[in-house]
Order: C-alpha cells, then sequence, then structure tokens
C-alpha cells in the first residue's frame, strides 16, 4: 500500500527531470541552430537557410523521443504529391506537428502564420529568412485576396502550404469549427487538399511543460479535390477524412 504513492512520486520526478532536460537542450540548440543560420544566410539562398532549420528540427524531434520518450508512427506520407501545388490541412494539437512536419515531410513547406512572430528572438529572426507566407494582423480582410494572388507563385516555386483549421492548438477529443481560410485558398487556387489527423495532444499537451512518454500517430489521408464544392462541403469533408484516424 505505501509503495505505490512512491511510485506515482518517482514518476513524476522524472517526467519533470527528462522535461528539464528537453528544454535546456531544445535552448541550446536553438542558440547553436540561430547562429548558425545568421551567418549563413550573407552566404546561401532560401533552400539552404530551409535545409538548416530542417536539420535542427529534426534534432529537436530526436530529442522528444530519446528523453523524453515521444515516438510517432507514420501512415500515408507518400499521399503528399511530390511535386504541384498541395495544401496540408492539419490537426493541432501541439508544438510537435509544427516541428515534426517541417522535419519529415520531403517537401518544402510554408505555414501560413502571423508576421509579429518575426519579431521573435532567434526564432522569429530565423522564420523570416526563410522567405514562407506570412500575413500582417493589419491587413484584415485583405490578406485573403492577398493569399490568392500571391499563392499561386509559391506553389509555381515547388511550396506546399500547410495550414491549421482549427485556428489553435485543440486538446484530443474536443470539436471545435474548422475555419474556412484553407479551403477557400484551395478552391481559389485548384489546389488538392491532403487531410492529417494526429494525436499529438497526448504526448505535448497544450501549455505543458511536460512532455509525455507514447507513440504520436500521423494519418496523411488521400487527396480531396476542390473543384465544384462549396467551402463548407469541403470543410465538412476534410473533417470527415479526419475523424477517428488519429485521436
Amino acid at each position: 500500500l505505501t509503495e505505490r504513492p512512491f511510485r506515482t512520486i518517482a514518476m513524476k520526478l522524472m517526467l519533470w527531470l527528462r522535461a528539464l532536460i528537453f528544454w535546456f537542450l531544445f535552448c541550446i540548440t536553438i542558440i547553436c541552430y540561430g547562429i548558425v543560420l545568421f551567418v549563413c544566410i550573407p552566404f546561401t539562398s532560401k533552400e539552404g537557410r530551409y535545409a538548416i532549420v530542417k536539420k535542427w528540427c529534426r534534432t529537436v524531434i530526436s530529442l522528444m523521443r530519446t528523453i523524453c520518450g515521444v515516438r510517432y508512427e507514420i501512415t500515408g506520407m507518400d499521399k503528399v504529391p511530390a511535386t504541384g501545388p498541395v495544401i496540408l490541412l492539419s490537426k493541432h494539437q501541439s508544438g510537435w506537428e509544427t516541428l515534426a512536419f517541417f522535419a519529415l515531410v520531403p517537401r518544402r513547406l510554408s505555414y501560413i502564420y502571423k508576421r509579429e512572430l518575426h519579431r521573435l528572438p532567434i526564432f522569429g529572426w530565423g522564420l523570416a529568412s526563410l522567405g514562407m507566407f506570412s500575413v500582417d494582423r493589419s491587413e484584415g480582410r485583405t490578406a485573403f485576396e492577398r493569399m490568392k494572388r500571391e499563392v499561386p507563385d509559391f506553389f509555381a516555386h515547388g511550396w506546399a502550404l500547410v495550414l491549421f483549421p482549427e485556428g489553435t492548438r485543440t486538446a484530443p477529443g474536443a470539436s471545435v469549427k474548422y475555419k474556412t481560410g484553407g479551403v477557400r485558398l484551395a478552391i481559389a487556387t485548384n489546389a488538392p487538399i491532403v487531410p492529417i489527423a494526429l494525436n499529438s495532444g497526448e504526448c505535448w499537451p497544450k501549455h505543458s511543460f511536460l512532455l509525455y512518454p507514447g507513440v504520436i500517430k500521423v494519418v496523411f489521408g488521400d487527396p480531396i479535390s476542390p473543384e465544384g464544392k462549396t467551402p463548407h462541403e469541403l470543410n465538412e469533408e476534410v473533417r470527415d477524412r479526419k475523424s477517428g484516424s488519429a485521436g
């Protein structure tokens, strides 16, 4: 009877110790890779800088696995077209997927993100150097019109786009209304959508310092054509393809 509480305490202490080690090394790696990136900016292309950041993301994912026991299983990544326009619409449960997609998907990815992130020291400066698609909050509704004009050029240069239609990190099992920006962009550019389901929040909950050992399952679905569909119909199809796939 007395052994169980001690075992529980020991497990919690181990979680905290592993998290402390991970976050310490995370900070070290972001500083080291950040210095390398800044030194290389005058001498490298955007593709070269992307490769540096991709390597950093792989390093962090590896640290999560080695130190915290956060493993992953990926199914269907071959469904992402090797070339041509494509929009990846993914569930969003933690920071894991923002790193893992960058590290593991064999396409040059552009997240559509808020330009305010460029103000963050080191991380934001490196992000700004990659040439991905950023949106200024002050643009308001005109931001989508600019996306429709400029995204085809991104596709023409080999980028694939990643959006999180939930809009924010959502706990596993929770249901929120999907934002329509991703599907409207797919319709406007006639780009196929690859839906992605995952359960990363079970290992790295929102706002959590602790990372819990386990297996993150990621499922890439079959591409969905936007042709002849309304934003509502396309959003519902994306949601249906994700439901039940990986939590």
